[in-house]
């Protein structure tokens, strides 16, 4: 007997066919899988932003990520990538260095280990500079020669007998080692230290320079000054370690050390009780990401760990940034059309 088939029949036949074809399509890759969603930590500072651009970008490109980003005070972000619940994970430019806590409790061995890094810091510097001419022709080359009287008169602007140093904003941990350095080297009689608000210590640089005058102030690297200005870090003794307790547990420790600080929040008589008697050591900078990253996109993971920054790029980045008003994406995508093969051979290597 001949089967036959009404109008509705014939049509759920069809939709189970196109069902089958399509379930055999996903099986075999046919049909787009969603992208792999990737939450960065926004940090906020220029740096940071140019380095999470140009990570964006690469994931974007290559790795079919959706990338997001996220705004959060420092320690919050480090407990969101602890967390592993895809709230953050990526933070781009980690100052481990600088987050002893934080890599004792995610990071290291013994600690949760939560926290991924890539596997080659770049390093951050910090310190007191001077325009290159004014140590080329004055002879000034050491932070100790700001004890000096007739050195520190080099730097006097407004005629009161001492020289002005641009110590760091209020409030900065980095001006309070300002001063104990002011105090350890005894130019705190020479030299007095100003506090005013980044923008306009920029704007006493540029006239300075502009008119070839003797200028000092702290300052760190990666920044887009030293693209734009040559500079030239005063010299300090080598680090030999950090003393306090604070640093208890981390390579650079060191009771007999040279680096000896205190924060006002630790003790009252934290200046006196402070002594620095040589220089800051560079501080390794990271790319974290966190381990339930690495388990839910274990290629994105290895690009991360396989990125390696350079500090001359990251002052460019900013330059661009900050001086050219470029946008961050612009400039992230010049930069990695301009490097592509760095990028595919090396920061991409067995991901592809």
């Amino acid at each position: 007997m001949t089967r036959v088939e009404t109008k509705e029949t014939q049509m759920f036949r069809k939709l189970g066919f196109a069902g089958a074809i399509a379930g055999s399509l996903l099986a075999m890759g046919g049909v787009a899988q969603a992208k792999e969603k990737v939450v960065i930590g926004q940090l906020n500072w220029p740096g940071a932003t140019a380095i999470e651009t140009v990570l964006a970008e690469i994931m974007t490109r290559y790795l079919d990520a959706e990338v997001e980003t996220i705004s959060a005070a420092q320690e919050a972000l480090y407990e969101g990538l602890d967390k592993g619940d895809g709230s953050v994970d990526i933070v781009a430019d980690m100052w481990t260095d600088h987050l002893p806590a934080q890599m004792k409790d995610y990071v290291l061995p013994g600690g949760k280990e939560t926290i991924i890094l890539n596997a080659t810091p770049y390093l951050g510097t910090e310190g007191i500079f001077i325009p290159a001419y004014v140590a080329e022709e004055n002879g000034v080359t050491k932070l100790s020669d700001l004890a000096k009287p007739e050195v520190a008169k080099l730097f006097d602007s407004d005629g009161n007998g001492k020289g002005e140093l641009w110590a760091g904003e209020v409030g900065w941990e980095s001006t309070n080692h300002t001063a104990v350095r002011a105090k350890t080297d005894g130019f705190d009689k020479t030299m007095e230290l100003t506090t005013v608000g980044t923008p306009v210590m920029l704007a006493q640089l540029k006239d300075a320079i502009d008119k070839h005058k003797a200028v000092a102030f702290y300052y760190w690297t990666p920044e887009w000054i030293h693209a734009a200005y040559k500079l030239t870090k005063l010299e300090e003794p080598e680090f030999t370690g950090y003393t306090t307790e604070s640093a208890k547990g981390t390579d650079r420790y060191n009771p007999q050390g040279c680096y000896t600080f205190y924060q006002p929040q630790e003790r009252n008589d934290w200046l006196e009780a402070s002594s620095i008697k040589c220089g800051q050591p560079p501080t390794r900078v990271n790319i974290a990401h966190s381990k339930a990253l690495a388990e839910r996109a274990p290629k994105i993971s290895q690009f991360l760990k396989q990125v390696k920054l350079n500090a001359d790029d990251v002052n460019a980045w900013i330059l661009a940034m900050e001086v050219d008003k470029k946008d961050a994406k612009d400039v992230a995508a010049a930069w990695i059309d301009a490097n592509k093969d760095v990028i595919e051979k090396e920061w991409l290597a067995g991901t592809q």
